[in-house]
């Protein structure tokens, strides 16, 4: 016969098995034993910095995704209206600071596509970006906006982020903006011009300049049009009295080269002077006389 202390002892044990099985089943019954990550068991990052994620934003409201992934857009907002030119905001973590954008009206048509880099410090972290784009005539008051990028592995399209946006009920006109072309590289001067619709403006030498600042898009890349501008250039200031366009831009438009300075000149002139009221341009950089701006 055993001691009464063992089977105490035994019941106790036993007692305290059933307690334990007890709450693992009721953890399980309640997900706390699935793994927290789950969701993206199927991620891989390659050591070139790509990174693809399974999450497709599904898990967000189905009208409208913020955030996929490793992109994430905060202006605009679902269902916002959108303004003229169009101002895109957020951050991201993408394959070489790269990422893409395309806005679409309601029947499907690409209103404006183009891509652009965050101002990531370093390989594998998020970087803020801030996009401006014009975008042509769209079909109907709705539209979306799609952020995203394409895989280094194959091509595909990954951490897509797609809005839903309205668009404005304005006046608009149309200006020129001029561009290098790789066909015409040698020489120098030599500028192509292309059309943006812009909102209505009073300041529309302003407007041009801002349209060529932010670069060529899809279509002119295309049509292998560039820009000898450097990327994250900003105007300081712009006056026009009797016919003199004055205009100083940030010191980030310093560069070396002869050449390149003398499309940078073409370039800024040419988009100036499409309008009857400048008859010659005086170009200053931050800090720097014009004399002492833009020199090989």
């Amino acid at each position: 016969m055993k001691h009464p202390f063992s089977l105490a002892l035994t019941a106790l044990v036993a007692l305290l098995g059933v307690v334990l099985v007890g709450m693992f089943v009721f953890r399980a019954m309640n997900g706390a034993v699935i793994p927290p990550d789950w969701r993206n068991d199927d991620d891989t990052t390659d050591g070139g910095g790509d990174t693809d994620s399974s999450d497709d934003g599904s898990d967000a409201s189905p009208t409208a995704t913020s955030t996929s992934g490793n992109m994430i857009v905060t202006s605009p907002s679902a269902d916002e209206v959108i303004g003229l030119p169009l101002v895109i905001k957020g951050s991201a973590r993408v394959f070489e600071s790269t990422f893409n954008y395309r806005l679409l009206d309601s029947n499907g048509t690409v209103l404006a596509e183009g891509n652009a880099m965050t101002g990531a410090p370093d390989v594998g972290v998020f970087g803020d970006f801030t996009v401006t784009t014009s975008y042509t005539t769209p079909t109907g008051t709705a539209g979306t906006l799609e952020v995203f990028d394409y895989s280094a592995k194959d091509g595909a399209v990954i951490d897509l982020v797609t809005l839903p946006v309205k668009f404005p009920t304005m006046e608009s006109m149309v200006v020129k903006t001029y561009w290098t072309n790789t066909e015409t590289s040698g020489l120098c001067s030599s500028v192509t011009a292309t059309e943006r619709r812009i909102a209505k403006s009073v300041a529309v030498g302003y407007a041009a300049l801002t349209e060529l600042l932010a670069g060529p898009n899809t279509p002119e890349s295309s049509a292998q049009l560039s820009t000898s501008i450097p990327s994250f250039v900003f105007i300081k200031s712009l006056t026009i009295n009797d016919g003199v366009a004055k205009v100083e831009f940030s010191k980030s438009l310093e560069t070396g080269g002869s050449c390149r300075v003398g499309s940078i000149r073409a370039q800024i002139e040419s988009t100036l002077k499409q309008f009857p009221t400048v008859t010659s341009v005086i170009i200053s950089t931050e800090g720097r006389s014009p004399a002492e701006s833009l020199q090989p």
